[in-house]
């Protein structure tokens, strides 16, 4: 399965969903982290950006887009469009599109706008820690991943952010991170979860799982014609398998 996690900036995505990020690699799933810019401190935050991507096994695409480009308009999204397009994914994840933060929210806006087209499923994680209360009816937790195996590893991949452990409470704020994961984990009766809000779930038939089958499918049939003389054609379908591990939907695997 190929998956893409959008952040707007380092250290958000190992903070909204550090243990689904590394769960994802351990399946074997093919996974790309996304920093849309980079605010501060700039060389120093490109250099933790690498090493939280390489303790959750991720790969990274830094786009270091100026800070004040990013946003619901036509640079953003134009860079989001050609990532889906290059990556063709199954799954994306952003951030909560009511976060508190004004990159975080414009982040997420421009991802479900590159993601029209609904050839993959889209689900948010939950607000950045430390983040500011919102009004509306809050984030709707609705699909829960367990993470007690990853939590470990998840924290590893924050602490690499040295420049903001500071700034946002030391270990304070790691006691805040995990224990909103193992309130979520109490929900769904383990030790440590993360939650996301769903989007839009597109189903293995109609997705990129049946694509991908598809392809195949056609590359086998071109080699039979070409063996066949008389050009007939025996059409196989193959099977989708599913991963079940995600407590919501059904996603395919490669």
């Amino acid at each position: 399965m190929r998956v893409l996690v959008f952040g707007a900036h380092p250290d958000d995505m190992e903070i909204g969903m550090g243990g689904t990020i590394a769960k994802h690699v351990a399946a074997g799933d093919e996974l790309l982290m996304v920093v849309a810019t980079v605010p501060s401190n700039r060389e120093t935050r490109l250099r933790e950006a690498r090493e939280g991507a390489e303790v959750l096994g991720a790969q990274l695409e830094l786009l270091d887009l100026p800070p004040d480009d990013v946003g619901m308009n036509r640079r953003t999204i134009r860079e989001f469009d050609r990532l889906l397009s290059a990556v063709d994914p199954h799954l994306v994840y952003t951030h909560w599109d009511q976060d508190s933060h004004q990159d975080h929210m414009a982040v997420s806006r421009a991802v479900i706008a590159a993601a029209r087209r609904n050839r993959c499923s889209l689900l948010m994680y939950e607000q950045t820690i430390p983040g500011g209360v919102v009004p509306g009816g809050g984030f709707k937790a609705q699909s829960f991943v367990d993470i007690s195996p990853f939590i470990d590893v998840k924290c590893q991949s924050i602490l690499v952010h040295h420049s903001q452990i500071e700034q946002n409470g030391g270990d304070w704020w790691l006691d805040g991170v995990r224990g909103r994961a193992m309130y979520r984990g109490y929900q769904m009766n383990v030790r440590y979860a993360e939650a996301f809000e769903v989007v839009k779930e597109i189903e293995v038939h109609f997705g990129n799982g049946r694509r991908d089958a598809v392809r195949i499918t056609r590359r086998r049939e071109d080699k039979r014609q070409r063996a066949e003389p008389d050009g007939a054609v025996t059409r196989r379908v193959s099977e989708d398998t599913t991963d079940d591990w995600h407590a919501l939907g059904r996603f395919p695997e490669r």
